[in-house]
Order: C-alpha cells, then structure tokens, then sequence
C-alpha cells in the first residue's frame, strides 16, 4: 500500500479519535516506533509539530524522502539522544513490545522525554486469557513446525538455523513471547501482555494511568480465531470477517478479544 493511502486510512483508525481529542496541538508529539512514517504525515496534516523516531535508518531515510518537513531519527527507544522533556506528548502503537528485556526501560525514557503533564498513548498486543488459551492449546502444532526435519519438508525457512529453543532461552515465559522464523532460524518477535502486566510496567516508569481499554475488533478476530473467523482484505487493508466471525463479534465482548491493549498515560505535572 502506498504512503498516501496509509496517511488516508489513518483517518479511520481505530483510536484515532483519542489522537484528536488528548494531543495538545500546540505541543510537539513523538512517535517511538514510526516506521514509514504515515502517523508523522498525519500529525503534520493536523497542523501539529511531530517528530519520528525508529531503529531502522533504512525507514527513516525514506520517511525523510516521502514526507518532508518532519525530522525523522534513527536510534533506540531505549536511549533516545532527546534533551529532557523535550515533547508535549508521545505515541508508541505496537513498539515496546518487541523489546526482549520488556518495555519498562522504555516507558522510562518517555517519561523522561515528556515535559510534566505531557500525556503518552500506547499500544500493546493484547495477551488477554483468551488469546492465551487459544495459544497453549496449539502449541503441540508450533513444536512440529519448529522441528528442523519438519520445516526442510514443507519447504519452510528455518530449517538449518538457530532451533525455537534457543530463541525462548532469556525470554519472559509469563510475558507469553512470541517468535519468528527466517533463513537463520527462530528469533524472538514480540510479547503480548495482560492488563496487570501493563498497569505495573507503567506505574513503575512513574506514570499516572488515565485510561485503558482494548481496541481493535476486527483484527482481534483474525489473530484469535485465525481463518475461521477473518481474513485480510489486501485491496482495502483491512480484515474481512466470515460468518463466524460476525457471530463472534456479536457475541464476545471486547474486552475479551480486541487485538490490542490501548493505555493512555501521563508524566505527573510537577
């Protein structure tokens, strides 16, 4: 999908409604975890000072092609080089999740970064009891597939790498990690994390919850239910829900299924 349709459907996010009303427009807004920078774009749409910040140069460099006038920084999230309280407020969707040692390191960061009051949104992938279920029980499938003879079978990537045991080894177990597999084998991805879970990390960067909330149906759908309830529509990029999942929708609160976890969060005022 091109830029220009990304920056169209941010319009249409689901909680971009948030955006507008808790971003102070005349307050300058970072997004920690950019990537192509559709969300920068959006904010400059907006009339608001924005800032992107990614590990990826690559992402960067191009970001500084396609929307210029939007200073974009390569470096981790972790250990930003910003002066204190340098933003008004911050946006990270779907970011500290993939950090290994867990998002606590950079939640400090940002509240570092914010001047006192400033207010932060961040997005989680939710590792609600459902999705973990859902996930256990299928863990006798991933231990075949993660099998190197397996993998060489069906033609995966992966087969002659770096096994799935190795890659869990110095992961949170009760985080509910995830993993991904390439040519050099598996490799950590990400956590999904329960609202207990995000409540403490947050608290212990020295934030004050405001709000948090699961989002995101459609796609909650599809990451739970898998195929029998959705499937992405690649020609609108977005999910396109079965007959069951519609039922599904109907019938399960969000609370329950929603793919992500949404916390809106504030550096206390001084």
């Amino acid at each position: 999908m091109s830029l220009d349709k990304q920056i169209d459907k941010c319009d249409s996010y689901g909680i971009t409604p948030l955006f507008r009303e808790l971003l102070p427009s005349h307050q300058p807004v970072l997004e920690a975890g950019c990537g192509s920078g559709r969300w920068c774009a959006w904010f400059k749409k907006q009339g608001w000072e924005t800032t992107g910040l990614d590990w990826s140069e690559a992402l960067c460099a191009r970001a500084r092609q396609e929307i210029p006038g939007v200073p974009f920084v390569s470096g981790d999230m972790q250990y930003t080089s910003f002066p204190d309280q340098t933003f008004g407020s911050l946006v990270a969707l779907g970011s500290v999740e993939h950090v290994p040692e867990g998002p606590v390191r950079a939640l400090k960061e940002f509240h570092r970064i914010l001047k006192p009051g400033g207010i932060a949104i961040i997005t989680v992938p939710h590792g609600g009891g459902l999705r973990r279920t859902i996930r256990t029980l299928g863990h006798p499938l991933l231990w075949l597939k993660a099998r190197p003879s397996v993998r060489r079978w069906m033609g995966k990537a992966g087969g002659g790498g770096r096994p799935l045991h190795e890659a869990r080894a110095g992961c949170r177990r009760d985080w509910f990690p995830q993993f991904s597999c390439s040519e050099d084998g598996w490799c950590f991805f990400q956590y999904e994390f329960n609202r207990t879970q995000m409540r403490g990390f947050v608290g212990e960067a020295g934030f004050l919850l405001e709000r948090e909330f699961a989002s995101f149906a459609g796609e909650g759908i599809l990451h739970n239910f898998g195929r029998l309830g959705a499937c992405w529509n690649e020609e609108v990029g977005g999910v396109q829900l079965t007959w069951l999942g519609r039922m599904l929708q109907a019938i399960l609160p969000l609370q329950t299924y929603g793919h992500m976890l949404c916390f809106v969060v504030r550096r206390p005022p001084v």
